[in-house]
């Protein structure tokens, strides 16, 4: 890539959640009067209250069994968490500087640290006691572009741990380095000047010789980026992909010989008066288009088309021969939970109503016969955060571990892991207590096992005002937890997280 297209690159950058001042924009913030009333008579809404707390610090009381042996770890967890700030709300729930929550276990001990994310943006916003940027879904009359993307950074989605240094991720900006024992940040990644400031992903994806694999899109001008950084931490190369109309793009995926880019008929078409949200429209009578990129040529790749669908997150990725690739994501009838849901938890108007249909997925995709064939699974219900065992990245993988919810939609979340094998079709679950709504949960191999693993993750118990942290062994999930710690106070929703060894 030529210095001219970074620099015009840079200028999507600056826009990419920046936007221009607007008298006529509709303002969206200030809604913490409604929401604190619709708290009262909702309880369940506490994940989306937030925190005005920079620091958060405590022991764990074990409330049910102990620590496996030879257990211990570090839990990293990302997530938006000062929702407001003065009499300010944001709108949407992506929208709220990150909060880096620690948990480590080491022997029967567990203990909590969580920090505010030292970015730019929280430090103007602060010392003004209001929100001051545009963001992804906020936006107001008042409010700035913050001159680029890093200005509004947030470094609020997810964490990468590659080369020795822990990057706190957002999406349209640069990671912000982390000191694993403090959780303060050091300032932004800068691989090279030409990259500095562009937009990097949330979901890196990790390749079989360590080198890691990203992708960053931006809407003006409209484009997707492509880097790939060795095991070391260089930056190797960088390609640009020019689009006609941006798709959004939150997770892609790679199998040992290609990239994957799967790419929803939710596109930036239209213009930039609102949030950066506002810019993107779904169209269902569109297709989804799938771009499959040859690692060792970024110039040569294919392109499949199939329905019209919304993806999040993906699982796992794997050649089944040189033509025919295999992944399994959870599939969304459109993008409501974006556009829909996570704006209305925010001001406390989320009654249920039509929600999207959140399904698992199997998709198999054939290049030489340019077919795409996707299964549906209806078993489990709202299917959400896939993760399979990292040890078969890349490979067919055995097992996908996800959040599910079958029973009713008196509330926005998940209440059930669920452990689903993809040879037989089984599937194992265990469901938390009628008060509990539960995050993420990663499998951790166990060291001394070549097949088995441990299930992490935390949960909120809204009637308890409790954030708790669960093992469960992976093969007994229906057992419920083998441990069960249980914190001091609540702790807001959060995205994505990584598990480090000790």
């Amino acid at each position: 890539m030529d210095r001219r297209e970074f620099g015009k690159l840079f200028i999507g950058a600056a826009t990419f959640a920046g936007l221009p001042h607007l008298a006529h924009a509709a303002p969206r913030i200030g809604a913490q009067e409604k929401f604190h009333s619709a708290l009262a008579e909702k309880p369940w809404l506490l994940g989306y209250l937030g925190t005005r707390e920079p620091l958060l610090q405590s022991e764990l009381k074990i409330e049910h069994g102990k620590v496996p042996s030879g257990f211990s770890g570090r839990l990293f967890r990302n997530g938006p968490a000062r929702h407001e700030i003065g009499q300010d709300r944001f709108s949407h729930w992506f929208d709220a500087p990150g909060m880096i929550q620690r948990f480590t276990i080491s022997g029967d001990r567990i203990s909590h640290l969580g920090r505010l994310t030292d970015t730019s943006r929280n430090h103007v916003e602060t010392d003004k006691n209001r929100i001051a940027y545009h963001g992804f879904g906020t936006s107001g009359s008042e409010l700035s572009s913050g001159g680029s993307a890093d200005g509004q950074n947030p470094a609020n989605i997810s964490l990468l741990n590659h080369a020795g240094e822990l990057l706190a991720l957002w999406e349209g900006g640069s990671p912000h380095i982390i000191d694993p024992e403090t959780l303060s940040s050091s300032g932004i990644k800068k691989w090279t000047s030409d990259t500095a400031g562009l937009p990097f992903g949330a979901h890196p994806r990790r390749d079989s010789d360590g080198s890691v694999w990203n992708i960053g899109y931006s809407a003006n001008p409209a484009a997707i980026l492509i880097y790939h950084l060795s095991a070391t931490g260089e930056l190797l190369q960088t390609h640009l992909l020019p689009q006609m109309h941006t798709p959004m793009l939150h997770d892609f995926l790679i199998t040992d010989s290609k990239l994957i880019l799967v790419m929803p008929p939710f596109r930036a078409s239209k213009s930039s008066d609102g949030a950066f949200l506002d810019q993107f429209e779904w169209n269902a009578q569109q297709s989804t288009q799938i771009l499959v990129i040859d690692k060792s040529d970024l110039t040569h790749f294919v392109e499949l088309e199939t329905e019209a669908f919304w993806v999040f997150h993906f699982g796992n990725a794997y050649d089944i021969s040189s033509s025919e690739i295999g992944f399994d994501f959870a599939l969304h009838s459109d993008p409501g939970f974006m556009t829909k849901d996570a704006y209305q938890v925010m001001d406390g108007s989320w009654n249920g109503g039509a929600q999207t249909t959140m399904h698992y997925a199997q998709a198999r995709l054939d290049l030489s016969k340019r077919t795409v064939h996707i299964e549906r699974n209806n078993d489990h219900g709202q299917v959400e955060f896939v993760q399979i065992d990292p040890r078969e990245q890349l490979s067919r993988h055995s097992q996908t571990l996800m959040l599910t919810h079958s029973g009713g939609k008196s509330q926005l979340g998940w209440n059930t892991l669920t452990l689903l094998d993809r040879n037989s079709g089984n599937a194992n679950s265990f469901t938390v207590s009628d008060t509990e709504l539960i995050e993420e949960h990663l499998i951790v191999p166990k060291p001394d096992s070549n097949s088995g693993f441990w299930i992490i993750g935390t949960s909120l118990d809204w009637q308890r005002r409790r954030t708790s942290l669960s093992i469960y062994d992976g093969q007994a999930l229906e057992d419920g937890p083998v441990v069960k710690a249980v914190m001091e106070y609540p702790i807001p929703f959060g995205l994505h997280g990584l598990f480090l060894p000790l």
